[in-house]
C-alpha cells in the first residue's frame, strides 16, 4: 500500500472514531484496529496526538470540500435561483446527517471544540474555513444574492447552527420547511 494511501486510511479511520465514540478513543492503537491495520502503523504515521488531528482535520476538511465542488458542479449546470440555492443547501443538510456520513460530521464538531484548545489545529481550521466561506460566496453570488460576502459568514454559522442542533437531538430537529424559512430569512 502506498504511503499517501496509509495515511488516508489512517485518517478515515480517525473521523470514523471520532464519529462514533469519540475524542477519548481516538488512539493510535485504535485507529491501527478500526483500519485493520497492523500494530504500530498508525504511530509510524503520526508520531504524536498532535499529528494524527493534523493529518485526521486535513482529511476531514478535504471531504466536506469535495461535497461542495459537487454541489459547486450543480449550480455550475444552470442558472440559480436564491429558491434553487436554498434547495441546495437543504439537499447538502440532509446529505450530511444521513446515516452513512453522520459520523463524519459528528466527528467534524469533535474536531472544532479540539481546535479549540490546540493552536496548530486552530490555525489549519481557519485556513479550512476560508475555502469554505469562498465557497459559499461564490454560490450566494452565482444565485444573484446581495452583498455574497458579508452574507457568507452568517450562511456558514447558519448551516453549522442547524447540524449542530441535529447532532444534538440524535435525529431531525427542524422540518424541511423550518430549515426553509430559516434560509429564506436570512437569504432575502
Amino acid at each position: 500500500m502506498e504511503k499517501e494511501d496509509r495515511k488516508t486510511l489512517i485518517a478515515d479511520a480517525a473521523i470514523e472514531l471520532l464519529g462514533t465514540v469519540g475524542a477519548r478513543g481516538l488512539t493510535h492503537r485504535a485507529v491501527d484496529t478500526q483500519a485493520d491495520l497492523p500494530a504500530g502503523s498508525t504511530s509510524f504515521y503520526c508520531r504524536t496526538r498532535l499529528d494524527l488531528l493534523t493529518l485526521t482535520l486535513k482529511r476531514h476538511a478535504a471531504l466536506d470540500l469535495a461535497d461542495l465542488q459537487v454541489d459547486a458542479q450543480r449550480m455550475a449546470k444552470a442558472p440559480l435561483s436564491v429558491d434553487g440555492l436554498i434547495d441546495l443547501l437543504i439537499a447538502r443538510l440532509a446529505d450530511w446527517l444521513s446515516p452513512p456520513k453522520r459520523p463524519r460530521l459528528v466527528a467534524r464538531f469533535e474536531l472544532f471544540l479540539m481546535a479549540s484548545r490546540e493552536p496548530e489545529l486552530a490555525e489549519i481550521l481557519t485556513q479550512q474555513r476560508a475555502y469554505f466561506l469562498q465557497a459559499t460566496e461564490a454560490a450566494l453570488g452565482h444565485a444573484g444574492v446581495p452583498k455574497p460576502r458579508q452574507m457568507a459568514p452568517v450562511l456558514v454559522v447558519l448551516v453549522d447552527g442547524m447540524l449542530l442542533d441535529q447532532v444534538r437531538a440524535n435525529g431531525p430537529v427542524a422540518t424541511v420547511a423550518q430549515q426553509k424559512a430559516a434560509f429564506k430569512k436570512l437569504l432575502g
